[in-house]
């Protein structure tokens, strides 16, 4: 009862009982895009809506989907990408929890020595796979966006003494070519605009540790802990979460490029630190098969780079007969102060959404012919 007469107050106002700065469900926002729908809001009226709208769950491929059949149009479908992007690294809806109990201590570690075999295995026979990456670039369009010309090129972002609303929308699309070695990914080409990379500094194309590296490691440093039960495209998944410090880390935070002061100057200067790590893994309980794993760089409020948290979703490639587990989708958040250690250290801030997906995988001798 109490639920209907919420969805008639929605029905009957055009908008959502919940205030604009609540946190809600997928399904609360499923329920306002019908309302509008009814209401007959335009394209930039549901737009504008969903901008000021802040998930407290993942939204799923499936419920974007959904979403997408419910949109009146490109801005309104931008948002909901936009939305997909910020809360990738959330929990699921509860219909996407298994309520089952907890395997025990035995069954737990079982599951874990398992991935760890998998991941080393899987790792181990990649040998220079090559595939394009299709990335979707997500940044800033600030209602009240500054401009300053520091060290001579202009940046540009919010300035956080004022508090101004940030309006995420999509900036850019392009292709980066990588290659995967022994499990570590590195971009060997792009077709990424170069003036993108001047808006912000930008992560480095160095390779990034392997998944089995980074797990053997969780696993030794004693700090993985059963989680949850999720299903994720059918499948039941057992996650764990992790943590570990930087001491013994293989992850490398790798931004170029920053304004430093060496005491008498500014000059600019890469931005680079070995950094700890928490997160989480998704595993299929029976083959120890890793099908996803989310990998949140622990940075200080006062680094140049303030947050680097990746997703990445596994799938299978088969090349020349062999199947291989590779990355088949990306989502990367990181926040950057654009300003470095210039005298607008803390105002300039810089954040960013990338969503990949990869594709045509061959051999590297392959690629080349």
């Amino acid at each position: 009862m109490k639920r209907f007469l919420w969805i008639l107050v929605v029905l009957m106002t055009g908008a959502p009982a919940w205030a604009a700065s609540d946190k809600v469900t997928v399904q609360q926002l499923k329920d306002l895009l019908v309302s509008m729908k009814q209401g007959k809001k335009t394209d930039e009226e549901v737009s504008t809506r969903i901008k000021e709208i802040e998930l407290s769950e993942e939204l799923t491929a499936t419920e974007k989907s959904n979403l997408m059949f419910a949109s009146p149009g490109p801005l309104t479908s931008e948002q909901i990408c936009v939305l997909e992007a910020r809360n990738s690294m959330l929990a699921p809806p509860s219909s996407d929890l298994p309520d089952l109990p907890a395997p025990d201590d035995a069954a737990q570690k079982v599951i874990l020595d398992r991935a760890i075999g998998f991941a080393a295995k899987n790792d181990q026979l990649i040998s220079r796979l090559t595939a394009s990456k299709a990335v979707a670039h997500y940044g800033h369009v600030n209602e009240f966006n500054r401009w300053g010309n520091y060290g001579g090129v202009q940046q540009g972002g919010i300035v956080r003494d004022r508090g101004d609303r940030t309006i995420m929308a999509l900036t850019s699309k392009y292709v980066d070519t990588i290659e995967i070695n022994q499990g570590k990914e590195k971009v060997s080409g792009s077709t990424i605009d170069p003036h993108l990379r001047h808006t912000s500094p930008w992560a480095e194309d160095g390779p990034k540790p392997a998944l089995s590296s980074i797990m053997s490691k969780a696993v030794e440093s004693g700090n993985v802990r059963w989680l949850r039960w999720e299903t994720i495209n059918g499948t039941k998944t057992a996650v764990f979460s992790f943590a570990m410090n930087k001491k013994g880390s293989p992850y490398v935070v790798d931004y170029c490029c920053f304004l430093t002061s060496n005491g008498f100057a500014f000059e600019w200067g890469p931005f680079k630190k070995t950094v700890g790590l928490h997160g989480e893994f998704f595993i299929e309980p029976d083959s120890g098969t890793t099908l996803r794993d989310v990998i949140q760089a622990e940075l200080s409020p006062t680094d140049s780079v303030e947050q680097e948290d990746t997703r990445v979703d596994y799938g299978t490639a088969t090349v020349d007969g062999k199947t291989y587990v590779v990355p088949v989708n990306s989502y990367t958040h990181s926040e950057v102060d654009a300003a470095g250690d210039s005298q607008a250290k803390g105002v300039i801030l810089r954040e960013t959404f990338l969503v990949a997906s990869y594709a045509n995988y061959h051999t590297a001798e392959a690629a080349k012919k």
